[in-house]
């Protein structure tokens, strides 16, 4: 049983009430709006297609965009954070590199009176009022439809079921936060058994990497959960080099929903794709508006979603703009 894009719906958890956060909203600064986005760098198809749809809606909403590439150095985006307090911009956004190290700066921000906007990422403070809304995807719900499609596949099978994971970047939220969920979901009921995992670092490079060295680990691999779309890729290349048919033996399923991806799926390279939408341009924009204009914002605002399976993945190639 495939899961539909409703179905995907029913799993997710509703956006949070509306709250203002730490920042007084009420005193709406004056001038152009002027916004600071730090990026964490430009690692994958999906990241270059974040960083367009926010460059094009601050474009459409005569945002005026400070933007800055931290080249996957946590460091160097602290000090992008630093930089844009220095500046005054109205609003601060970042996608963190990792998610520790920011109470220092963002306190800063918020005595500054900066409202903070979190993008595809979470960090790991305490302390809530030291961002006003986060926007992006449920991570491990991803890693959770990930196992339930494994666990479907594999209904009517005896004998467990050897995953073996590709990771993302040490320290990322969505690295933990879907091998948490996939693992939540697989202990239910204990078919599928994830017996190795190597980290890919979220390129295809590092995604054939890594599957090369789980390969020569492994005699018997049934499926391959790869955190993001390019690392499936990857695999999909050592799996063939070591005379493997991946798609299908071993079974391939990768979170992301490029248009890459998607081709994959049809050539039936691929198994099943979990989307996780880099198209954010337009929520984080709404929410810099308002900000700007002293309204309330979400606290919580979650990214599109859907899953897609070699039939569904045709259809969807046809609009698809990442």
């Amino acid at each position: 049983m495939t899961l539909t894009a409703a179905g995907v719906g029913s799993l997710l958890a509703g956006c949070g009430k509306d709250e203002p956060g730490g920042v007084d909203l009420k005193n709406a600064p004056k001038g152009p709006i002027v916004l600071g986005f730090s990026q964490v760098g430009a690692e994958g198809g999906w990241r270059k297609a974040n960083t367009a749809s926010i460059k094009k809606a601050a474009e459409r909403n005569r945002i005026d965009l400070n933007f800055k590439d931290a080249e996957g150095d946590p460091a160097r985006q602290i000090a992008d954070v630093h930089s844009f307090i220095d500046a005054r911009v109205n609003v601060i956004a970042f996608a963190p590199v990792v998610e520790t190290g920011w109470g220092q700066v963002l306190r800063r921000a918020r005595d500054a009176g900066i409202p903070v906007v979190l993008t595809d990422r979470l960090i790991d403070e305490k302390d809530t009022s030291l961002w006003v809304s986060s926007i992006g995807a449920e991570f491990a719900s991803e890693g959770n439809l990930a196992a339930i499609y494994l666990e479907n596949e594999y209904a009517g099978t005896s004998g467990q079921v050897n995953v073996v994971e590709i990771l993302g970047a040490t320290g990322a939220t969505p690295t933990k936060q879907r091998a948490q969920g996939f693992a939540a979901t697989a202990a239910k009921s204990g078919k599928l058994k994830v017996v190795d995992e190597e980290t890919g670092d979220w390129t295809k490079d590092g995604g054939e990497a890594a599957m090369k060295k789980l390969i020569k680990r492994n005699k018997r691999i049934d499926a391959v959960f790869a955190q993001n779309d390019d690392m499936g890729l990857g695999a999909v290349i050592a799996l063939e080099a070591a005379g493997k048919k991946p798609g299908s033996a071993p079974k391939i399923v990768t979170v992301d929903g490029t248009k890459a991806a998607l081709e994959g799926l049809v050539a039936g390279k691929l198994t099943y794709v979990v989307e996780c939408s880099p198209e954010i341009g337009e929520p984080l924009m709404s929410v810099v508006v308002d900000l700007f204009h002293g309204g309330r914002v979400q606290k919580r605002i979650q990214s599109e979603k859907a899953v897609f399976d070699t039939q569904t993945a045709a259809e969807a190639l046809l609009d698809r703009t990442y």
